[in-house]
């Protein structure tokens, strides 16, 4: 995944959306903020995890900004109880389970914006190549394999080096941004077939031993169910309700600044189809953003919503143990 985290190539393809993936972003910080100060979630969370609550939240805040794999760095990062990293994701799954069918009604029936077609020419441009290079022999090979290996054990040990056990998740992603950042695309171009497919099988592994614990983390789950739903449900709610306050905001100081005259048809940042891909990227990450634009034929965004969804990969680790830094002090 973080080898498609360029925020260079993000921000020069796919400015509209990377805006509203900002504003998505943003928003689920202050939902975050909003669930730990109001009412007794913070309270409920110590009660039932302990220390390990405001971690919980933390981690959670990660996860809706990137991925499910952010969530497991800030658990790494933060030193989490396995117990509660689990409750965690699982009560997130269900929560996931709601959010993302109604992203998709919201959505339905919406013409596509057509907009960033340039954008969109390169993605699908991108994209065939990719195709091409999997299927060929020349996509995934040994020898590339074992240079996305030793990077990744490189990135690995710098990253240990340089921040200790602690925060060797966070040094080393950073690290890797910076690398798929400033480094000439056609070094790291070659390596992109291989490492979705190494890193995706990866990720499968990761997540069947995540899950290891089975029953025997039952109890945990239900214990901190209530809490964790409680945090969650505000999360999800104020999430929402400030990404359609912002589009009233805009579009009202938009009505009023034409005084009565044509309004322009594309909405902008603002636009529905991309608050609701953007919105998608942050809470389920690139691949979810991306079938929500299929599924409604929104062609145009499919691939920002990759780009967009990477950089929430990239930054959402270091966002929230911030915020847990800010939020424990």
């Amino acid at each position: 995944a973080r080898l498609g985290a360029d925020i260079k190539s993000a921000r020069k393809s796919c400015g509209p959306l990377l805006v509203s993936f900002i504003l998505a972003s943003v928003a689920t910080v202050l939902a975050s903020t909003v669930a730990l100060s109001v009412g007794p979630t913070q309270s409920l969370l110590a009660n039932a995890l302990g220390n390990d609550g405001l971690k919980v939240a933390a981690a959670l805040m990660a996860k809706n900004i990137g991925g499910g794999i952010n969530y497991f760095a800030v658990a790494a990062a933060l030193g989490m109880d396995a117990n509660a990293i689990a409750a965690g994701i699982c009560v997130d799954n269900v929560f996931a389970l709601i959010y993302f069918p109604a992203s998709s009604a919201l959505g339905s029936g919406l013409p596509d914006v057509d907009d960033n077609i340039a954008c969109n020419e390169k993605g699908v441009e991108a994209e065939r190549s990719d195709n091409v290079a999997m299927q060929s022999s020349d996509g995934v090979s040994v020898e590339r394999v074992s240079m996305l290996l030793s990077l990744s054990t490189l990135a690995a040990w710098m990253g240990r080096l340089i921040g200790g056990k602690p925060n060797a998740l966070p040094v080393s992603t950073l690290l890797t941004v910076l690398g798929t950042t400033l480094v000439p695309a056609r070094w790291i171009e070659p390596l992109r077939p291989a490492g979705e497919i190494l890193g995706t099988a990866l990720l499968y592994i990761f997540f069947a031993t995540a899950g290891a614990g089975g029953l025997s983390i039952a109890d945990s789950v239900k214990a901190a169910f209530v809490p964790i739903g409680c945090f969650l449900t505000i999360l999800y709610g104020v999430h929402g309700s400030i990404l359609a306050a912002v589009r009233r905001l805009v579009l009202w100081n938009r009505r009023r600044s034409s005084k009565g005259g044509n309004e322009d048809g594309d909405e902008g940042i603002v636009a529905r189809q991309r608050l609701l891909v953007a919105s998608s990227a942050a809470i389920g990450g690139p691949a979810t953003a991306a079938a929500l634009a299929k599924a409604n034929g929104w062609s145009s965004l499919v691939t920002p919503s990759l780009l967009v969804g990477n950089l929430g990969y990239a930054v959402a680790t270091f966002a929230a143990i911030a915020f847990y830094r800010l939020m424990l002090g």
